[in-house]
């Protein structure tokens, strides 16, 4: 009998321990995107066909997971906040949907499928979530440039390190003031390809 009580006894326990083993439910991933509407037109077009050449970054930003930073010297990977695909390949096609929108160039494209007038690159310095204690921020970095492409001269380069503080620890606020950078910053560089073509 006192067997046959202690074999019951062992299994509730395990009985027990597994339910709450195997219920535990992992967190759930969520996903996002830099993603933004130009706002208008820009009204003036430059003759010539310009490439948008994939960018390039470091390698802590190649991979999917999105960084929050605690200080220059150290990073963490959120593990399940994730970009929906790797921050060069959405950055280059958020830019190239920029420049199509705005009618910068009579034409676009993205393969070497035909020799372009111009190539616009880019390469990706900083896309984290900054953790300064008691507040957070969106912090962009990124290096434009525009290069003629029958010379490699360069035509214009625009670089810009920008920090801005969101409202709250929510990833999805972070990443909106991302793409808001983005597009402002993009807005200078696409000015500054006017400046540099003497066109008004």
């Amino acid at each position: 009998m006192k067997k046959l009580i202690i074999i019951t006894i062992l299994i509730t326990l395990f009985t027990g321990a597994g339910c709450s083993l195997f219920s535990s439910s992992a967190p759930a991933k969520h996903y996002y995107q830099i993603y933004y509407t130009p706002s208008k037109t820009l009204g003036k077009k430059i003759s010539g066909t310009v490439r948008i050449k994939t960018f390039e970054t470091d390698k802590i930003y190649r991979i999917h997971n999105i960084v929050k930073r605690k200080s220059q010297n150290e990073i963490q990977y959120y593990t399940s906040r994730f970009w929906a695909s790797r921050p060069t390949d959405m950055i280059t096609d958020q830019i190239a949907k920029h420049v199509t929108e705005t009618e910068l160039f009579s034409d676009v494209i993205m393969q070497l499928d035909r020799r372009p007038d111009f190539v616009l690159t880019g390469r990706i310095l900083a896309l984290d979530l900054v953790d300064s204690n008691e507040k957070w921020f969106a912090r962009v970095s990124i290096v434009f440039e525009l290069r003629d492409y029958k010379s490699d001269r360069t035509v214009i380069t625009h670089s810009f390190d920008e920090r801005r503080e969101v409202s709250s620890m929510e990833v999805v606020h972070a990443v909106r003031t991302m793409g808001e950078i983005i597009e402002k910053e993009a807005e200078v560089f696409f000015n500054k390809i006017y400046e540099a073509m003497n066109i008004d």
